[in-house]
């Protein structure tokens, strides 16, 4: 079947004001429109490349251990940009949960504030993928220096 590649996101969140700040504020996006039940995003020029829909207020948050969405990778041009989004989440005080050097790439893990897990990698395009024995098994990434 000729897929190309995934075309975009959607995640549920109770406040669209906060996905609007997280999303737009902090994590650079641009609004591609806005609509009563929801908030459209895009980097560039797509029409959209996370879409986020308002759900009651009483919706519960993703969980740990649920069937559904593990996280959302994002893809970011070199290692100066992941660094630099670890800088931002820390000055707008989101937690970064974790930091990873898989080989192939190198990442940043965190929640946005419904609890959906974003990820903000750079690949390593000297060490393939194909050639890793197990991308899970790498080490925790230094971004601080």
């Amino acid at each position: 079947m000729p897929i190309e590649r995934v075309g975009h996101v959607v995640l549920k969140m109770r406040d669209l004001d906060a996905a609007k700040h997280f999303y737009r504020d902090i994590l650079g996006m641009k609004i591609a429109t806005e609509r009563e039940f929801g908030v459209f995003f895009r980097f560039n020029d797509y029409h959209h490349d996370i879409a986020v829909f308002k759900v009651d207020d009483e919706a519960g948050s993703p969980e740990k251990n649920q069937v559904g969405l593990a996280h959302v990778a994002l893809v970011a041009d070199n290692l100066d940009t992941v660094k630099a989004i670890y800088k931002r989440l820390k000055a707008h005080d989101v937690p970064v949960d974790r930091t990873r050097d898989h080989g192939c790439t190198k990442s940043v893990y965190f929640k946005d504030p419904e609890g959906n897990e974003i990820e903000v990698y750079c690949e390593v395009p000297e060490l393939p993928w194909q050639k890793i024995d197990n991308v899970f098994k790498g080490g925790p990434l230094d971004l601080e220096h």
